[in-house]
């Protein structure tokens, strides 16, 4: 016989429990040394037990205190005499039999013991545990109540928690039923230290069960939903059971993917802030793992366990909650938001910087990521390693499911997330599966903020000009037009932009790079709408400064002369030709052509006449040729001259496409507006001749009955002034009227 002690309560107070006699036997597979743990992978082996009693079995650990020499000199004369006896607060290392544990097992151990070493960080049970029969459970629960001992409901719970323990593979019915039942009318009585420290046992690992050999789930189970029963009402949850979440993450999941724990899991799961991806979203790639294609190259995906296939639910493929459910969920850990991240942190860091191969990464290592990805800095750590695990055919699984949450999450715009997303432009992957669901997640990160757009566009953009160009890049940008047809085009523009301001001559390469970014993504991009974000005024420092300004300005317009004759697709060149041979078809994708053409001219003379004079004074001569160069009445050879681009066959045509335009009304009255301006260098009589020539090309165009001559509408980019009556041309000779008279320009500044 021996008398057992334990120290220590959640404030510090320490009692001394009453003695009770206790069977000798060995520790079971549960029990661990309340002191350090022995160095290195130490896994000790023996005759397979019973189970202990309760304190012994429990694995809701503290460190021994350090004052206390003379349990240590008992603890260790026992562990060399061989006796079974337990004496004093520490406990000697587990010597009963129990199943090899896995490389992952060991290493989650060792996290924890080591965290534990630093810090108490899970305490063991504090309350002696009363023992009664199942049968007169809920009559003692009852008798201390009316006698108000409290500490009497507290021991029986903890003494029915320490029978499910021994009895974990086929509890009492009798026990767990009126467990339920108190939880039901009598919430609270479940919500102290003690029994809260005894349900947690249940909750931890214990390697003694081999759950995954028909193991018996319910006791655990059973304790998630007491413990939300108790803490249902409550805000502020404590901070044991993201411990105890994260020690069975790691594990073998026994309760955290359990559906009957559910409600219980998503309130710690707000501990850490993380947008779950919705099970559509998964759906979708689901049916991309099964329709892939499985050609040269790529491996086959997904490679799956039977344990991992049998699943019928991931941790992120949630169902929808129920209106109870949702009641039930709310933020539970704001109060304690520092202590837990810093926690969760420092046990994610242990277990991704050790030194391991790569197939003794865990799967549950990627969940628990998954589910953590709130944090930025699980999302940085994650991302640096989630190319080589999407390649690895046992990881790739839960790494998509990792990549999604990481690209959900990705939500701040801070350094870190810039960080993400450089990682994530440089992830090279070759089956086709792969690609298609990490498209699908780029999606989800241009969503997931507002500056994901262009920080992405800009990165991708960069990494093709470099020397370790991804060959996705392309794809990555065509997912970016299509997500946003309006803005993916502007930042793009602004790309080319700050290419064109280097101090080396990037004219050259950026048309190279527009050609191949039009061919690449089968010219689904908006060109007006890149061309207008060429022409934007930008206020940065590197703009103000700039050194090559004219050079820029006379680079500006060539991209938005090579950018118009992009714009002629296979439809539009077809369309041309037969129109040529006076075959009228496709004439509304001809049309649409050059409607867009007469856009992009009309916002480009803006450009030149409102934000070129605020950028440069350019000499006339280069004025002169911008103007002309965008409206297509410059020499031919200018616009190839730099690539041979477009090649000889096409040459021609492509410019006679471009140049046999509508001309629109804002257009025209711009350009006599800039020949009146005395600060612009076109004068009076070279505007009104330009004007002449633009009307007459305009008027030969056979239209089909359309006018070619367009009223122009007023854009308020594009248009300086009211349009009280477009189309009538009384406001255009009006205002060229009272320019002459006043002696500068009648147009408000204001805009449309």
């Amino acid at each position: 016989m021996s008398e057992r002690a334990t120290t220590g309560n959640r404030d510090g107070r320490g009692r001394m429990n009453r003695a009770k006699p206790t069977t000798v036997r060995r520790p079971s597979a549960a029990a661990k040394p309340s002191g350090h743990p022995p160095p290195g992978d130490f896994i000790a082996l023996g005759s397979k037990g019973q189970a202990n009693e309760s304190k012994t079995a429990s694995t809701l650990l503290k460190p021994a205190p350090s004052g206390l020499p003379s349990e240590r000199k008992r603890d260790a004369a026992a562990a060399l005499s061989g006796a079974s006896a337990l004496t004093g607060l520490t406990k000697r290392p587990k010597l009963s039999s129990t199943p090899p544990l896995s490389a992952l097992g060991r290493l989650a151990e060792a996290a924890v013991a080591e965290k534990r070493a630093i810090s108490p960080s899970i305490k063991e049970p504090s309350v002696v545990p009363i023992e009664v029969l199942p049968t007169v459970l809920l009559d003692e629960i009852e008798a201390a109540e009316l006698e108000g001992n409290d500490d009497r409901i507290e021991g029986v719970l903890c003494g029915a928690v320490k029978q499910l323990k021994v009895t974990r593979a086929k509890p009492d019915s009798t026990l767990y039923l009126s467990l339920m039942y108190l939880a039901k009318i009598k919430p609270n009585i479940f919500a102290t230290e003690g029994v809260i420290e005894a349900l947690c046992s249940l909750l931890r690992r214990d390697a003694s069960i081999n759950f995954k050999a028909k193991g018996n789930s319910l006791v655990s189970v059973l304790a998630c939903n007491l413990l939300m029963a108790a803490y249902e009402e409550d805000e502020n949850w404590p901070e044991i059971f993201v411990k105890v979440y994260i020690e069975d993450s790691l594990g073998e999941r026994i309760w955290v993917d359990s559906p009957h724990c559910k409600t219980f899991v998503d309130n710690i799961q707000t501990a850490f802030n993380t947008r779950m991806p919705p099970r559509s979203v998964l759906l979708q790639g689901e049916a991309g793992r099964g329709t892939g294609d499985l050609g040269a190259g790529s491996s086959p995906h997904p490679s799956l366990t039977e344990e991992e296939d049998s699943q019928t639910e991931l941790l992120i493929a949630e169902e929808k909650l129920s209106p109870e459910q949702e009641g039930q969920l709310m933020p539970r850990y704001e109060e304690l938001a520092e202590s837990v991240e810093e926690y969760v942190l420092d046990m994610l860091r242990d277990q991704l910087n050790r030194r391991q191969p790569i197939d003794n990464v865990s799967r549950n290592l990627l969940r628990l990521l998954t589910s953590t990805c709130g944090y930025k800095e699980v999302r940085l750590l994650a991302v640096q390693k989630l190319e080589m695990w999407l390649q690895n055919p046992k990881l790739t699984r839960p790494a998509q499911d990792l990549l999604m949450s990481v690209c959900m999450n990705c939500n701040t715009h801070g350094s870190e997330d810039m960080d993400v997303i450089s990682h994530l432009i440089k992830i090279r992957l070759k089956p086709k599966v792969l690609l298609n669901h990490f498209m699908l997640c780029i999606r989800e990160l241009l969503s997931a903020h507002k500056d994901n757009l262009g920080t992405t566009i800009k990165l991708v953009i960069f990494n093709e000009l470099s020397s370790a160009r991804n060959p996705n890049n392309m794809q990555v940008l065509y997912t970016a037009l299509q997500h946003s047809s309006e803005l993916a085009p502007k930042f793009l523009a602004m790309v080319f932009q700050d290419l064109l301001t280097n101090k080396d001559d990037y004219l050259r390469a950026s048309r190279a790079l527009l050609r191949e970014i039009i061919k690449q993504t089968k010219h689904e991009i908006n060109f007006q709408a890149f061309c207008l974000g060429l022409m934007q005024e930008r206020k940065e420092p590197q703009y103000l400064d700039m050194e090559f300004k004219e050079r820029f300005v006379v680079h500006i317009t060539d991209i938005l002369a090579v950018s118009m004759m992009l714009g002629i697709t296979a439809q539009v060149k077809e369309a041309g030709i037969a129109w040529d041979k006076g075959e009228k078809r496709n004439l509304e994708v001809l049309r649409s052509f050059q409607n867009q053409i007469a856009a992009i001219q009309r916002d480009a003379v803006w450009w030149l006449h409102t934000v070129v004079p605020s950028i440069s004074k350019l000499a006339p001569k280069d004025y002169v040729h911008c103007l002309h160069k965008v409206l297509f009445t410059e020499q031919p050879e200018t616009y190839y001259k730099w690539d041979n681009w477009p090649p000889e066959s096409d040459r021609n045509f492509f410019l006679r496409l471009c140049s046999e335009v509508p001309i629109l009304e804002d257009t025209l009255m711009r350009i006599l507006v800039i020949g009146l301006s005395r600060e612009l260098p076109l004068g009076p009589a070279d505007a009104m001749e330009l004007a002449d020539h633009l009307v007459k090309r305009a008027a030969a165009v056979q239209a089909d009955g359309k006018a070619s001559l367009g009223d122009g509408a007023c854009t308020g980019l594009c248009c300086p002034h009211p349009c009280r009556s477009p189309g009538t041309g009384t406001h255009l000779w009006g205002a060229l009227q009272s320019y002459t008279s006043a002696g500068s320009c009648a147009f408000s500044t204001s805009g449309c």
